[in-house]
Order: structure tokens, then sequence, then C-alpha cells
């Protein structure tokens, strides 16, 4: 019980600095002074997520060397410094000479937000055993992953509720929520002691049992992005499913639901039907999103889309959590839990970043039948993937065990 309950904090963090990155487009949309237009806003978005994907593994190999408690104190801190400072912003108002300044604070709130996922990683890699850690990552997953779901509708439910100078400063408060999470967070194992930093994660990224679960995270990556980034319109444009119809609040909680329930559900595979190997419970996870994104592309009905797209959200949200989570800490322990769970977490970005413009382009091409059929290649290779890595039993054993 005591430890789900610092697994929570450390979801909890999560969920904050979570928040804080994602809340930008609550903040443009909700009738702030500074204007941003749709190209600007994607812009900044864009940079924001490319920010993350980058610093990522660099984030998570400082957690190893510094401490992945202290870290996680210092990136919810920081956070909540340029959040305030966004919030400034837009609460002065500006025009397009502005834009730039809105960008780097932005950037800069998710570069912080990377720490999250490599400091949980590294905590609870050295205080739980191999057969603990699944449900755990679920349960880190299922409490912060949300927050990608949350931060615009609750932005704007506040903002049409609240005067301006306390929606601009949401983001800095939830990123104080994140720094009083971290200090309710598990305390640092005392025979942890220092990780090898960066020079470990160039050797750790040239190693199969980190090389097959990045390409896995990818794979998740280029769904799970591709359904955030194109899931509103295309419902829209589609079903005609849009704010303030009858459908839009089931489609959003189906989809926040699936976010939630994913990472849970995947952990507790893990460990229970798998006896703590993550790629059996990846391979299962995969073909469910395969079955999903099928069903989504081929809907008649609103309704039955709105479930597919919970389904789908739900496996891809799984995934992530399996391989940031339980299988970076399968395979750096207790030194380098931190350095694989940024590694993975970056890729797993990275592929999102392309897949996002890639998956536009395409529908513009072919239309929204086309939407599905881009990104089941990518379930069906994680799961054929999932299972080559099962079968070759790649994933590390844990030494410090």
């Amino acid at each position: 019980m005591r430890s789900a309950l610092g697994t929570a904090a450390l979801g909890l963090a999560g969920l904050g600095l979570g928040l804080a990155a994602g809340s930008l487009p609550a903040a443009a949309a909700s009738g702030m002074s500074l204007e941003l237009s749709k190209g600007r806003l994607a812009l900044a978005l864009g940079l924001g997520l490319w920010t993350r994907a980058l610093a990522s593994g660099f984030a998570g190999a400082l957690v190893d060397r510094f401490g992945a408690r202290r870290a996680l104190r210092d990136a919810s801190a920081g956070a909540a410094a340029a959040a305030a400072g966004l919030g400034a912003l837009f609460l002065g108002g500006g025009e397009g000479g502005m834009f730039v300044a809105v960008a780097i604070l932005h950037a800069v709130v998710c570069y912080f937000a990377a720490f999250a996922g490599p400091a949980a990683a590294r905590l609870n890699a050295a205080r739980l055993e191999p057969g603990l850690r699944g449900r755990h990552a679920g349960l880190y997953g299922a409490l912060a992953f949300p927050a990608e779901f949350l931060a615009l509708p609750v932005g704007l439910w506040l903002g049409a509720r609240l005067p301006a100078p306390a929606v601009v400063f949401l983001p800095a408060m939830a990123a104080l929520l994140a720094l009083a999470a971290a200090r309710l967070g598990p305390e640092e194992a005392r025979d942890e002691g220092p990780g090898a930093g960066l020079g470990e994660l160039r050797v750790l990224a040239g190693r199969a049992y980190v090389l097959i679960p990045a390409a896995l995270a990818g794979c998740a990556g280029a769904v799970r992005w591709g359904l955030l980034g194109w899931s509103a319109q295309f419902l829209s444009e589609v079903h005609q499913i849009r704010p303030g119809g009858p459908l839009f609040l089931p489609a959003l909680a189906s989809a926040a639901a699936g976010a939630c329930l994913g990472p849970a559900l995947g952990g507790l595979l893990s460990d229970k039907a798998f006896g703590a190997r993550r790629a059996p419970a990846a391979f299962v996870l995969f073909a469910i999103m395969a079955a999903a994104l099928t069903g989504l592309g081929r809907a008649l009905e609103p309704a039955t889309a709105v479930a597919f797209l919970g389904a789908a959200c739900g496996a891809a949200f799984g995934v992530h959590a399996l391989l940031s989570g339980a299988a970076a800490m399968d395979a750096g322990g207790r030194r380098s839990a931190g350095a694989v769970s940024g590694l993975l977490d970056g890729v797993h970005h990275a592929a999102g970043g392309l897949a996002i413009p890639l998956v536009g382009a395409l529908v513009d091409r072919g239309g929204w039948g086309s939407w599905t059929a881009v990104l089941l290649p990518f379930s069906l290779f994680g799961a054929a993937a999932s299972l080559a890595l099962a079968w070759l039993r790649a994933e590390a054993r844990d030494p410090s065990l």
C-alpha cells in the first residue's frame, strides 16, 4: 500500500507537469489578449513536442546522475517559473512580436515536463522487484497521461467562469501541484548510488534490449499522436461530433478513459498474466490497437466511432506506459532506468512529431478514409516486433536484484 502511494505521488507530479505543458491551447482559446493564429499555435505546440522529444534522453541521464527526487523537484519548480512567465505574457497582451517569447516559454515548460517519466522509472526501479513494476508503471500512467485530454477542456471551462488572471496562471499552479507531489514521493534508495549519466546512455542506446523497445515506442508514438492530433477534426467532419453536441463529452470521456485504463490494464497484464515479461503484453495491446483502428475507420455510427476511439487510445497509452515505465526499469535497473526511460520517451514523442504532419498531409490527399489506414501499419509492425522480442527473449535481466 505504501509503495502504491509513492507511485501515486509520482503520477500526480506527472499530471501537474503534463497540465502545465498542455495548457497553451486553452490559454490561447480562452479569449486572452495575446492573439495566436492557428498556424502559429500549431508551430508553438510542435516546438514544445520536439523539445520534449529531444530533451527526454538528456533529462533521463540527468535523473540518473543527480537523483530522481531532486530532479523532479527542480523540474517542477522550473516549470512553475516558466509557466508563470507565459501567463504574464498572455495577461499583458501583445501582437505578433510576442509570439517568439510565447513559443520559447512553452518549450521550456515542455523541457521540464520531460523529467517526470524518467524520475518515476528511476525511483520505482530502485524500490520494486520486477514482478511489481508493470502495475506501478500502469498506475503512474493512469494518473499522469490523462493530462493531455484534460488541459484543453478544463482550461476552456474555467476560462468561462474565472477572471483572466486566474486562467493564465493555472499552468503555473499545475506545476506547483507537481512540486508538492514530488515532495511526497518516495525517497531515494540508500544503496542506489549515482548513475553514470550521459556515458551510460550512449552505451545503452546500442543494445538490442533497448533498441527493440525503442522501435516499439516509436510505433506507439506515431499512433498515439496521430490519434490525438486529428481525432477531433475526424469526428467533427465525418461524424458531426462537435463541441456542444450530444456526443462531444462522451467522445472526450472515452478517449480520457482509454488514457487512464489502458496503462493500468497493460501493467497488470504484464505482471499477472505474463510473469513480468513486457513483450507479450505489448503484443496484446498492439493487437487491440490494430483492431480498434480498423473499427474506427469503418464505423458508420458516431457512437461506434467514439467507442473505438477510446479503445485505440487505451492501447496506445498502455504500450507507452509499459515501455517507458516497466521495460525501462527492467533494462536500466537501479543504475540507468531514468536514461532508458528518457530514451524511449524521446523516440515516442519524436515519432509523434513526425506523424502529426505526415498524417495531415496524407489525409489532405486521400481524405479521412486514409487516416486510420496510415496508422494501422504502425500497430501491425509493433505487434510483430513485440512477438519477435518475446520469442528472442531479448529483455534484459536486472542485475541489481
